[in-house]
Order: C-alpha cells, then sequence, then structure tokens
C-alpha cells in the first residue's frame, strides 16, 4: 500500500454570490491533490480559496508539501502528517494557505486509507449515527430586504428539503437586522431551526444588543459574531448574550480550538476542514468538543464533514454547503436530515463527473 505518485490540479472556477459584511465573493477557486497507490488507487482531496492568485499559492504550496507521502505506506498518514507539519509547515506558519495545503493532502490520505479497504470513514473506525440535522447555507445574504429575506427563505428550504436555515446579517442599523431575521422566522414558522451569522461584522456590545433583540425569535446560535480572533470580546459577549455563540470556521487546529473552548463561551463550534487541519485534526477536535460538552458543526466540505460528524459524538449539526454539489452530488436530506451514504467509498468525494484531472 505504498504510494508511488500526486498530482495536483487548480479546478475551474465555481461561480458563487456571496454577499456577507466583510467580503463579496463571486467565485469559489478549488485546488485538488490525487495521492496515488502503487496499485493504482487514488485519494482526492481539496481546498478552496476565493481568488486565483491565492489558489496558484495553495498549488504551488501542495507540490512543495505532497513528496512527504510519496514512498510512505498509506497507513503511515498521521506519521506523515506530524512530520510534514514539524519540519515544513511550521516555518510558514500554521494559520494559512499552508495550513489549507497540508489540509488538502491530509484528505487525500484519509480518503485512499478509506479505499485501499473499500469502505469509508465511519466503516473504517466506526459510527455514531446515520443521519444529522442539516441546514441550509445559501441564499439568505447580508442585506436583503425582509420580504426577500422571507420569500429567499422559503424558496431554499423548499429545494433543500430542510427548514432549517443560516442568515447573514452585520449592518449596524439592528433595527433593520431584526425586521429580516423576524422575517425568515414568521416564513418558515416556529418549527424551523434559524441560525444568524454576522461573518465577524460587529464589536461585542454590539452583537450583544442584537442578541438581545432576537432573543425571543428562537435562534439556534449566532456565530461568528465578532472578529476570530477577539477572544475576550466573545467571552464578554458570551456573559450578555440570551442566544446561544457559534464559531469556528477560522480555527486553525485543535491548539487554537482549545483557546476558543476554554473561554466556556461556545455551544457550537463550527469548523472547516481545511482550516482546522484536515480529517486527522477534524476527528481531535470532535473529541475535544466532546469533553468540553460542545456540539461540532462543519462548515462547508458537507460530503467529508457528513462523515465525520457520524462517528463523533460530539456531531451536531450538518451544514450542506450545496457548492461543491457539483462535484459530488447532493447530499440525500429527508425532512430536514442528512443521510449517510453507508456504501459510498473513500471520504465522500466521489465525483458525479469525471472530476479534475
Amino acid at each position: 500500500m505504498t504510494i508511488k505518485s500526486f498530482r495536483v490540479a487548480v479546478l475551474e472556477p465555481m461561480g458563487a454570490k456571496i454577499v456577507a459584511p466583510r467580503f463579496d465573493v463571486s467565485s469559489i477557486n478549488n485546488v485538488g491533490v490525487h495521492l496515488v497507490d502503487e496499485s493504482g488507487i487514488e485519494g482526492f482531496g481539496y481546498a478552496y480559496v476565493f481568488d486565483n492568485h491565492s489558489a496558484a499559492a495553495v498549488s504551488e504550496l501542495i507540490n512543495g508539501f505532497a513528496g512527504a507521502y510519496v514512498g510512505t505506506d498509506a497507513e503511515d498518514l498521521r506519521r506523515v502528517r506530524s512530520t510534514l507539519l514539524i519540519k515544513q509547515v511550521n516555518f510558514l506558519g500554521l494559520r494559512g494557505l499552508a495550513r489549507l495545503a497540508a489540509s488538502a493532502l491530509d484528505m487525500a490520505a484519509w480518503d485512499l486509507l478509506c479505499r485501499l479497504h473499500a469502505t469509508n470513514l465511519p466503516g473504517l473506525i466506526g459510527l455514531e449515527r446515520t443521519e444529522q440535522p442539516g441546514f441550509t447555507a445559501a441564499g439568505l445574504w447580508s442585506g436583503l430586504s425582509p420580504d426577500d429575506c422571507a420569500r429567499i427563505a422559503r424558496e431554499v428550504a423548499e429545494e433543500f428539503h430542510s427548514t432549517n436555515v443560516k442568515m447573514w446579517l452585520g449592518s449596524k442599523d439592528l433595527g433593520f437586522e431584526y425586521e429580516r431575521v423576524a422575517a425568515v422566522r414568521e416564513s418558515l414558522g416556529p418549527s424551523a431551526g434559524l441560525i444568524i451569522d454576522a461573518a465577524q461584522a460587529y464589536d461585542w456590545r454590539t452583537a450583544a444588543r442584537l442578541a438581545q433583540k432576537v432573543e425571543h425569535l428562537d435562534i439556534l446560535w449566532f456565530e461568528d459574531s465578532v472578529e476570530y480572533e477577539d477572544l475576550d470580546g466573545l467571552a464578554a459577549l458570551a456573559a450578555e448574550s440570551p442566544v446561544a455563540l457559534g464559531t469556528g470556521e477560522h480555527i486553525y487546529g485543535i491548539d487554537h480550538l482549545k483557546q476558543h473552548l476554554d473561554l466556556g463561551a461556545l455551544r457550537y463550534a463550527v469548523l472547516d476542514l481545511e482550516r482546522i487541519g484536515g480529517i486527522t485534526d477534524m476527528l481531535a477536535a470532535a473529541a475535544l468538543c466532546d469533553a468540553y460538552r460542545v456540539q461540532l458543526v462543519n462548515h462547508c466540505y458537507p460530503h467529508a464533514a457528513m462523515q465525520v460528524l457520524a462517528t463523533a459524538a460530539s456531531g451536531s449539526w450538518c451544514e450542506l454547503a450545496p457548492l461543491w454539489d457539483g462535484y459530488f452530488g447532493p447530499l440525500d436530506v429527508r425532512d430536514g436530515m442528512v443521510q449517510l451514504d453507508r456504501d459510498v467509498l473513500g471520504i465522500g468525494h466521489e465525483f458525479v463527473t469525471d472530476g479534475p484531472a
């Protein structure tokens, strides 16, 4: 089971329209990497960024890191990754594009190992459950009018077979934001799960005032309310907010995660596979969340993350992130519950088309 080669491909950009308080995204640029076993079996992982320059940088980093896997046994993936982080990634920085590149390789290594054993991640390490509640992270962008929010909420709920949705907000007009959130709540009804995400737009005092305004609208959690490095602000907000808090898509590695968990501020850790550190650190993060009694949620990477969530006692909500459905197909959602595909090989990156070269 020796890895004999690799190849890296910058995929064609995916068109996107994401409008959040701090950024507008018009395309998703994905960099894929294949690790090839001597038998010809391949494992695939990828990283995503928002522009072609960053994609080129990640591609070069993967090319520079992938040699660490060549000539090693597929089952040695943890040792290879630890050595890579110590000898190469650490010097460049454990937070940033180098981490994304290493995570893509880690995903490819796990994908290869699962395929070599003709199974998937739950089949390899064990299963907690076969379904997770899912929510749609699409369409309800910041700045939309309350009427548009109400209409789009109904549309995405119908399209994705789930009345659980995330919406973006972030203007300083808290009355306007309240009206938008209230419109979605009224549109979807009292049983729908509703998440609000400020994409780090607020200071903690403003976020606290908004949380108090929307308290009676039964919000699941308030996500990325303050800047991700503002741990003092997050702790202060937790003391004032009547709404549960979630954050984590900008957390790099389990040491960074522990800093957040030690605050006692979070009910939900919303982690991104490419930033947390691939499958290896997502599994470690799941155990850490379990110890802190915090629920684990994925940010993007729904196909692979669904497998991790299904193995984890702390596994909670699955963010659907439909942009990648064009590669891997839509997840099976029934009455708001995302179903685990127990027959798929690998970590869920099974292309419905020919996939990247």
